[in-house]
């Protein structure tokens, strides 16, 4: 209801054939309640209701992603045929007024990219589509035409109000793209961010030299990396356990061929989790001696009992990566310093089996520990910053950890306690070159301020004599002066304050942001640094998608769409996401 009076459909879809009396719709001849076509501005009304239509349709695709070829689905034009009989949309139409509405919804977010008080990070992400599975094949090396690869460019902030956002910039398929890497920059700098980027995320067994190479040098043409680019490149945390995962699967590859027959276990998307699980209930099929019944599976190859060994074995590795995946991946937005305590765990158990009695089983650790080691020390002080910015955790749960997981080794804290120092010492410098001195005018200004309010000396006090000695009245001035440079301290940084405080007690629900939010008029200048740290995507996905062992497929509707038009759907459809409803203003026309 609006100002007491209930709307009705013709409000929301001019020119139905629903009364503007607000009577409901009934059954009958569908012209009842259409104005004369003799009216001589009917054309004018179906011309304004036409734009209004086409924009509220544009507006409802590039929020749910959907293409809009699917207006020519019957299901479509049968409801838009009821809410009014004599609007026939057109893709091709609707497609020309999504892609103005992108343009619209483009400049806006320039704006705030542009006028952005920090850093953003980026993320590139490859999505691989098989043309075949739609047509229910599967791939295979015969078909190696039959793969279209995608770049999905995101950019990840922190705004104003302590929001992390994660826009897509640029979605296209690599078939549209000329020059993909010049295309890339082109894109950065038309959104106004390529000087801004302080990390990049990417795949961890993808070769992304060139492009992460080209990004860093255009940054460095206008300001230096932090800590001379140490962590500007940060690699997929997902990737590395599908990795470890992969290798683990491979040795036992022809075991699971055959389980696979056992336990009725079809093909299914190539996901490890899925694998994991199905080698778990075989073996508890085998512990209850299932597979001893001969006449059941006389036409199976049964693993034997070494086989069966060697299952055991993966299942358990495995499952030191599961139990960090279940905990990394299925939260909301899992917190760097759970990133660093799991990732710290899985190593320390794989350590443990790696000197395992079992040959097969520490033989596999090792394998695996390799592909770990190789990640975690690239990434260990990127974890080890965004942990410290933690309230909850801080150097003090480092100091627990190198204790507890590194054979009381401190060596390492001591650099990225000197990391955490230079950072923050470059932030300090940056935001003092943004603040201006006092000029000599405001300076007289606030004198003659006290001066009008207060009256002059001259008119306060009679004229007095001036003694010039310059100790007259406290006679050891000097003596004062040099106990207070030998006793004093320097004042804390802002640094050492948040260090100082006490640790926050862990909850599961504490949300970072809205303490650093808080935190913020105390801290100024560490918030910055925290807001850019804080919005490092340490994967590229997550949820179930994070279990994939091949890059995951785009959306199927995506893929038919021309290279324009699904960079439109998907850009808008992350522009418009629930966490943006205070920064875009509705257009009330188009509702």
């Amino acid at each position: 209801m609006t100002n007491g009076k209930r709307k009705t459909l013709h409000d929301f879809f001019p020119g139905s054939d629903v009364s503007r009396k607000g009577k409901s719709h009934e059954c009958g001849p569908r012209n009842a309640n259409l104005r004369d076509e003799s009216s001589t501005n009917i054309g004018e009304e179906q011309v304004i209701f036409e734009e209004t239509a086409y924009r509220g349709l544009a507006k409802f695709f590039c929020q749910s992603g959907t293409p809009p070829k699917s207006v020519e689905d019957r299901y479509f034009k049968q409801l838009i045929s009821y809410l009014n009989p004599k609007f026939r949309p057109s893709s091709a139409i609707l497609s020309r007024y999504c892609l103005k509405l992108y343009d619209e919804e483009k400049a806006k977010v320039k704006e705030i990219l542009r006028s952005l008080n920090g850093r953003v990070s980026l993320s590139v992400e490859r999505l691989k589509y098989n043309k075949f599975n739609d047509f229910g094949y599967w791939s295979t090396s015969d078909f190696g035409e039959s793969f279209s690869d995608f770049i999905c460019l995101r950019v990840h902030f922190i705004d104003e109000d302590w929001k992390l956002r994660s826009w897509v910039v640029s979605f296209r398929s690599l078939d549209a793209y000329g020059d993909y890497v010049g295309e890339t920059i082109q894109c950065l700098s038309d959104f106004g961010i390529e000087d801004k980027i302080c990390a990049v995320t990417v795949h961890s067994y993808l070769d992304f030299d060139e492009i992460v190479d080209v990004i860093k040098s255009k940054v460095l043409e206008k300001k230096r990396l932090q800590l001379d680019g140490q962590f500007f490149r940060v690699s997929c945390n997902a990737d590395i356990f599908s990795s470890m995962v992969k290798k683990a699967f491979g040795m036992i590859e022809d075991i699971i061929s055959d389980i696979r027959l056992i336990v009725f276990w079809g093909k299914s998307l190539p996901v490890w989790n899925v694998t994991f699980h199905k080698l778990q209930e075989a073996l508890e099929l085998e512990a209850k001696g299932e597979y001893l019944k001969k006449d059941d599976y006389k036409d199976y190859d049964i693993p034997s009992p070494q086989e069966w060994e060697k299952v055991k074995g993966v299942c358990k590795l495995v499952g030191h990566v599961y139990t960090a995946a279940e905990v990394l991946f299925m939260e909301r937005r899992p917190s760097a310093g759970l990133y660093f305590h799991n990732l710290n765990k899985l190593q320390f158990n794989l350590m443990k089996d790696s000197v395992s009695s079992d040959e097969f089983a520490r033989n596999l650790a090792n394998i695996m520990l390799k592909k770990f080691g190789k990640y975690w020390t690239h990434m260990y002080l990127v974890l080890a910053l965004t942990t410290i910015m933690d309230p909850r955790y801080k150097v003090k749960y480092l100091e627990f950890c190198f204790l507890k997981y590194e054979g009381n080794d401190l060596l390492p804290l001591s650099s990225i306690l000197e990391a955490i120092q230079r950072l923050f010492d470059d932030y300090v410098v940056h935001r003092s070159s943004m603040e201006y001195p006092m000029s000599d005018s405001d300076s007289d200004m606030g004198e003659d301020l006290i001066s009008d309010e207060f009256g002059t000396s001259e008119d306060l006090l009679e004229p007095m004599e001036v003694v010039n000695d310059p100790s007259f009245g406290f006679d050891c001035s000097d003596e004062f002066t040099k106990f207070i440079q030998t006793t004093s301290q320097p004042p804390k940084s802002e640094l050492d304050c948040y260090l100082e405080e006490p640790i926050v007690p862990w909850t599961k629900n504490f949300d970072v942001l809205s303490w650093w939010k808080a935190a913020s008029p105390r801290y100024p200048v560490l918030s910055k640094l925290a807001c850019d740290l804080l919005s490092i995507q340490l994967s590229l996905v997550t949820g179930y998608d994070s279990y994939y062992t091949d890059l995951r497929e785009p959306d199927r509707d995506m893929t038919s769409v021309e290279p324009d038009l699904v960079n439109v759907l998907m850009s808008t459809k992350s522009w418009f996401d629930k966490q943006r409803r205070n920064v875009v203003i509705t257009d009330s026309s188009v509702l």
